[in-house]
C-alpha cells in the first residue's frame, strides 16, 4: 500500500511540474516593414536586452517580448518611433526598467544581411549577429557583443570601454583595466566598425 501511495505522490509531483512549465507567457509584439538591402538602421533604446540579427529578404522586423504581463496599449507605447523612409529605418524605444513592480522587456530586430547600423543604448545587453555593414555602436552600461562574418570586409575595427574588457577576437587583440581599447586597420574592406561601452565589456567575435 505504501508503494502505491508513493507512486501516486510521484505522479502528482510530475503533474504539478508540468503545470509550472506550461504557465502562459506574455504575448510578444511583432511589427514588420519593408527595408531594402544596403540600407541603414538608426536605433535608440534606453534599457533592456537587444539582439540585432540577420532576417529573411528585404524586411525589418521588430519583436518586443515583455517579461511581464502588460496590455497591448502599454506595449505599443514603448515604441516612440518605428519608421522607414526609403532605405533608412528609425527606431526609438522607451522600455520599462525592471524593479519590484515592473518587469522589463527583450527586443529582437531582424534585418537584411547588408545593413549599416547606428545604435545608441543606455543600460543592458546589446548583441549584433549576421549583419554586414558599417557599425557605430555605443552602450552606456552593460555588455556589447558584435559578430563579424568576414574580417576582410572591414578597413577598421575599433573597440573601447572606460572600465571593463575590450576584446577583438577576430583581430586577436585584448585589453582590460581602465580605458582599454583595441584597434585594427587594414587597406582591405569598405566598412568601419566602432563599438564602445561606458562601463562593461565589449567583444568582437567571429560569426
Amino acid at each position: 500500500m505504501a508503494i502505491v501511495l508513493a507512486g501516486a505522490g510521484a505522479l502528482r509531483a510530475q503533474d504539478a511540474s508540468r503545470q509550472k512549465l506550461e504557465l502562459p507567457k506574455p504575448t510578444p509584439l511583432v511589427i514588420s516593414k519593408s527595408l531594402p538591402e544596403n540600407g541603414t538602421l538608426v536605433m535608440e533604446v534606453n534599457v533592456g536586452e537587444v539582439r540585432v540579427i540577420r532576417g529573411d529578404g528585404q524586411t525589418i522586423r521588430l519583436t518586443i517580448q515583455p517579461q511581464g504581463f502588460y496590455d497591448d496599449v502599454t506595449v505599443q507605447s514603448w515604441i516612440r518611433q518605428f519608421e522607414v523612409a526609403g532605405d533608412r529605418a528609425s527606431i526609438d524605444l522607451k522600455l520599462p526598467k525592471e524593479n519590484d513592480n515592473h518587469r522589463g522587456a527583450s527586443v529582437i530586430v531582424s534585418l537584411p544581411a547588408q545593413t549599416d547600423l547606428k545604435i545608441e543604448m543606455g543600460v543592458g545587453d546589446l548583441s549584433i549577429k549576421g549583419i554586414e555593414g558599417n557599425k557605430e555602436l555605443h552602450l552606456g552600461i552593460g555588455d556589447l557583443t558584435v559578430g563579424v562574418t568576414d574580417r576582410t570586409k572591414y578597413n577598421e575595427i575599433r573597440t573601447g570601454t572606460k572600465l571593463g574588457d575590450a576584446e577583438d577576437a577576430v583581430s586577436h587583440q585584448h585589453s582590460d583595466g581602465f580605458f582599454p581599447k583595441t584597434q585594427h586597420t587594414s587597406l582591405e574592406g569598405i566598412y568601419k566598425l566602432h563599438a564602445t561601452v561606458g562601463i562593461g565589456d565589449v567583444n568582437v567575435v567571429q560569426d
